[in-house]
């Protein structure tokens, strides 16, 4: 479509300033608090969007589509309210009045949606059938609930923009100047709302506390602006120009098409969003400091862009339209750039750890301690985002071609953005990704961004012409970085392990997923899945050892014969393997988020025992807290072996919440085993974990196979185990294989392992603070200092086992000898770990004394010497 240029027709020359203009009614100060309050005002918002995501993710879960779902119904709200309040926003007077009721009333119906979701278990209830995986309303309950919950807080929070616009911004020849400062001081608010919800407030007042903190602020936003709206001086019906009757076909044409491109740049930034953030996860820390700090980035170099184009940008009025044009050519560059940054990612990362340590110490704690990998995040995203942020106050002034009708098109272009964004989100996470892999998923956006600006340049006759030695070079860049490049750049950084073979990369919607093999003397060859460069799982003894036990220890302390157990997380299949060896068990159902990790299983036979060929096995495809919260099945064991807990969104399987799900769905007398990592560097995160346990059984133990890798049994029936059935369990033929394999080969191995239960444990937990979902500490394990556990402290809270048996008597030598080498292999374990070598062999050469012939003592042998080995040389 072409745009004739002449001069009254031009959307540039149509925000000219000889057009008629209001006069500038507003002060510089009043500009300032207003700015001010737009500044508050996204902080909030953005507080709000990380709470009320985590809060629904307890009852819709945390599946691709789930979030998506969520995200989506979020922006769609803001859309809405954006066009909607565009349309008031010029019918009104006084728009910083109106403003300041918005924001009142946003204050009031927050409030009301916090307290909807933090009840959540008790309206739920009724409503859990509709969320089975086999229900035909799941689906349609998922949206209808995302949108019955976002939907009217997110109008009025997108319909604020247009007011403010109308209240600011008096002339036309102003506008992209208000606006980019507008729009730059609210993004900045949302930049330090991420950063602060994610670093600290959330740690500091829970989830509610900071829901209630973002309400206060809007009230206190409202207020402010009912004050400020004292001063405001109304707009007079006669100051609104009509649209004069010769421009309106072809000023609407020109405005019309230029809302659609910037429409699919809200499509290619999110987009790109999307696929650099999934990136970059694979050198982070997977916490919530990393998305935090990716977002926050993010959203700075939008700040920056928009603050570039008022200062710079918008003085230049019959320029607008090349400058837009321009910055889709630099976007394409930029975004090629980064391109090239992220394949050496890890390199740059590690290139910055010295810069990064010269930030102070409780800095780097509060900043998730990894400062180098929020250095990488500046140097990858800054550039790129920069100049995505100046799109939008330049696409405001070229579309807004009369002040009358000045709100509607601000809300009219933030609504087709914002859906353009949502549309990029989903088809990047669904489709680009997925279909594509990261790397041609961003070529095809570069690709989009070059398309975007032929579009800008044609939209007028001679611009085209007038940039085309810019567009060549830009597209000379592209092509020649992606003939250096090659077509497998990125892939290789995703594959850089050293003394791996890679036997399956996958890049789906839900994560990275690979699988390594590696080969050595102790070992032999053995396989490692990675989950966004993550080690998850692999099948070497010290690893297959708890993972075996966290199947079979469940099953073999249940008072009654089992029939029904979950598994939840699978990872190689190891525990879901040791599960099926128990004949007695009819229907076993293996839960994971991902299905590629039903896929890989077949990497780790025969460990896993082909656990997804058994007939008894249903492979479920879901979110482990989602599936118990909808599933009408009961269980007699469910175990547990979830990804590390301080890894994002996965405290929700370690919370009281949680627990007291898991317990709607056991059975009488029914057992649940749960993954306690004793070895985290901040102690006390551990501690939490169990006490959570506690808080919701009447019975809960710790046992301890190997390393740090603990055990929590749970259950409302005692503790109380006959020795002789548990010595028959043990005997059953695959039963014994499995345990023989991993060291643990008569009752006494097994029993050895054990190491406190109930009333010991509770006094050992009692000045532990609690893990809610409201508290999730251990995501924010920035406010606890470092305190490992160490194995003297698990000696020292070590009580008998005998107390929990059936019967005991005063002397056990057999008994007495497996706890000694039990004690051996933590000491060895510890020692290893802190580099003493000496106490390392001192440790193992006692357990071996009294059980030579133990696999797993082998292993570790055989270790050691290879250690010794290499250390000589």
């Amino acid at each position: 479509m072409k745009v004739k240029p002449e001069r009254g027709n031009d959307p540039q020359s149509a925000l000219s300033p000889s057009t008629p203009s209001i006069p500038d009614a507003v002060g510089a100060t009043l500009k300032a608090l207003v700015t001010a309050i737009f500044f508050s005002s996204g902080a909030a918002s953005l507080t709000l969007q990380v709470v009320w995501f985590k809060q629904l993710q307890f009852v819709l879960g945390s599946t691709t589509l789930s979030v998506s779902v969520t995200v989506a119904s979020f922006f769609f709200g803001l859309s809405v309210g954006s066009a909607f309040g565009g349309r008031v926003a010029d019918a009104v007077t006084r728009p910083l009045r109106a403003y300041g009721f918005l924001e009142l009333i946003l204050a009031l119906v927050s409030i009301a949606v916090t307290a909807f979701l933090s009840q959540w278990s008790i309206w739920i209830g009724w409503m859990s059938p509709m969320l089975d995986l086999g229900s035909s309303a799941r689906l349609p309950f998922i949206v209808f609930l995302s949108l019955a919950t976002l939907s009217l807080p997110t109008i009025l929070m997108g319909a604020t923009l247009p007011f403010l616009v109308r209240f600011l911004a008096r002339s036309r020849t102003e506008l992209a100047n208000q606006i980019g400062l507008l729009y730059g001081f609210n993004t900045m608010g949302a930049a330090v709302g991420t950063l602060v919800v994610g670093f600290i407030l959330i740690g500091l007042i829970g989830v509610t506390g900071s829901s209630l903190f973002a309400s206060i602020v809007y009230a206190c936003v409202g207020g402010s602006s009912l004050l400020a709206a004292r001063h405001e001086q109304p707009l007079r019906v006669e100051e609104r120009e009509p649209e004069p009757v010769h421009s309106k076909k072809s000023d609407g044409g020109a405005a019309t098409l230029l809302i659609w491109i910037f429409a699919c740049s809200g499509f290619v930034s999110i987009a790109y969003e999307v696929v650099w953030f999934r990136f970059l996860t694979n050198i982070s820390t997977s916490s919530v400091y990393a998305f935090s700090g990716m977002l926050g980035t993010y959203l700075i170099g939008l700040v920056l862009g928009a603050f570039l184009c008022a200062k710079f940008l918008a003085p230049h009025k019959d320029h607008l339209l090349r400058y837009f044009a321009l910055a889709q050519l630099g976007i394409a560059v930029a975004a090629t750039l980064t391109l090239a940054t992220l394949g050496k990612a890890s390199t740059l990362h590690a290139l910055l750890s010295p810069i990064a340590e010269l930030v102070p110490i409780r800095a780097q704690m509060l900043m998730g301690d990894d400062v180098s990998f929020f250095f990488t995040c500046v140097v990858a995203l800054l550039l790129p985002t920069t100049l995505i942020g100046i799109g939008f106050p330049l696409a405001s002034e070229l579309t807004a071609t009369r002040m009358s009708a000045l709100g509607r098109r601000i809300g009219a272009l933030y609504a087709v953005n914002t859906i353009g964004g949502v549309l990029g989100s989903l088809a990047a996470g669904f489709v680009l990704i997925p279909q594509l892999g990261s790397q041609w998923a961003l070529t095809a956006l570069i690709l989009m961004n070059l398309l975007l600006y032929l579009t800008s340049a044609a939209s007028q006759p001679g611009l085209l012409t007038s940039l085309w030695r810019q567009g060549a070079m830009a597209l000379s860049v592209v092509l020649v970085s992606f003939l250096v490049l090659g077509p497998h750049y990125l892939e290789r950084q995703l594959t850089a392990f050293k003394g791996a073979e890679v036997l399956e990369l996958r890049e789906s919607r839900e994560a990275t997923f690979a699988v390594l093999e590696y080969e050595d003397e102790v070992t032999g060859k053995y396989q490692q899945l990675l989950v966004n460069s993550k080690s998850y799982a692999n099948n070497r003894p010290e690893g297959r050892r708890y993972m075996a036990a966290l199947g079979h220890y469940p099953v073999l302390l249940h008072a009654g014969p089992s029939e029904t157990a979950a598994v939840i997380c699978i990872g190689t299949g190891t525990t879901v393997g040791a599960v099926t060896t128990h004949e007695e068990l009819r229907a076993i159902y293996a839960v994971d988020l991902a299905p590629a990790v039903f896929d890989f299983a077949r990497y780790f036979v025969p460990i896993n025992r082909r656990f997804q060929e058994n007939p008894r096995v249903h492979k479920v495809v879901a979110d482990g807290r989602h599936y118990l919260l909808g599933t009408s099945n009961t269980f007699d064991v469910i175990t547990l072996e979830p990804p590390p807990p301080h890894d994002a969104g996965v405290v929700n399987l370690y919370t009281e919440e949680f627990y007291a799900l898991a317990k709607q769905r056991m059975r009488p007398g029914a057992v649940l085993a749960q993954w306690a990592p004793l070895d985290m560097a901040r102690g006390v995160l551990s501690k939490m974990i169990l006490k959570a346990m506690l808080s919701q059984f009447k019975h809960v133990s710790l046992w301890l196979p190997d390393r740090m890798e603990g055990v929590a049994i749970a259950s409302d029936e005692p503790l109380l185990v006959d020795r002789d059935m548990l010595a028959k369990r043990m005997s059953a033929p695959s039963v014994a294989d499995d345990l023989t394999a991993v060291g643990l080969r008569s009752p006494e191995d097994l029993l050895a392992t054990f190491v406190a239960a109930d009333e010991t444990l509770a006094a050992y937990l009692s000045d532990t603070p609690s893990l809610t979902d409201d508290r999730p500490r251990i995501e924010y394990h920035n406010f606890y200092p470092p305190d490992p556990i160490r194995v003297e402290d698990l000696k020292r809270l070590r009580e008998p086992v005998e107390r929990y048996l059936t019967i005991s008597s005063s002397e056990d030598t057999q008994l007495d000898a497996a706890r000694n080498v039990v004690e051996a292999i933590w000491d060895e374990h510890e020692a290893s770990a802190d580099g003493d070598l000496t106490a390392a062999r001192s440790a193992l050469s006692v357990a071996l004394k009294l059980e030579p012939n133990n696999l797993y003592l082998r292993f570790l042998d055989r270790k050691q010497r290879a250690a010794a080995r290499a250390g000589d040389q």
